[in-house]
């Protein structure tokens, strides 16, 4: 069978990846049920993705170490039988590479902003993204930051 593509396969696989993860190494179990919940949003506002049958096989295999009987029941709805039998979902690495990424911009630890720039960015060029915000200039107060706390591909924090 054909790997399904698009933003809501590269969701289901993201969610595979984060299950798999806070599970397996962070022994966590809250966040594991708030990632699928975030899928299921997605395929709530896109049913008719081509992707959708495999996200939602996806939602149902995670849930299954959680809340067993209902995973079976959804499971054999989609045809499946055996859930338990059935091996544990694995991301498919390519699926997990952006393009692009959200940064957070902060003005003393208060979210300011947004940005989406190419997971590439070199940090200068993400600060310098950053100091143009109008929204952060705005909090500055045309002042130069005490300091700069940069986390690549997640954060940029300016202290006043």
């Amino acid at each position: 069978m054909e790997q399904p593509s698009g933003p809501l396969a590269q969701k289901a696989h993201e969610t595979i990846a984060k299950v798999t993860d806070d599970i397996d190494r962070r022994f966590a179990f809250n966040t594991p049920i708030a990632a699928v919940m975030e899928l299921v949003n997605e395929i709530a506002r896109a049913p008719e993705d081509p992707a959708a049958r495999f996200a939602a096989e996806t939602a149902v295999s995670l849930i299954q170490p959680y809340a067993p009987h209902i995973a079976e029941e959804l499971w054999e709805r989609l045809g499946g039988s055996r859930l338990w039998e059935a091996p544990w979902p694995e991301a498919d690495p390519s699926m997990l590479e952006r393009d692009t990424v959200e940064v957070v911009l902060q003005v003393n630890g208060k979210l300011r902003d947004r940005l989406q720039v190419p997971a590439s960015i070199g940090e200068d060029e993400l600060v310098a993204l950053a100091r143009a915000s109008e929204r952060v200039q705005a909090h500055l107060n045309g002042g130069e930051p005490r300091k700069t706390i940069v986390v690549p591909g997640k954060l940029v924090n300016f202290v006043v």
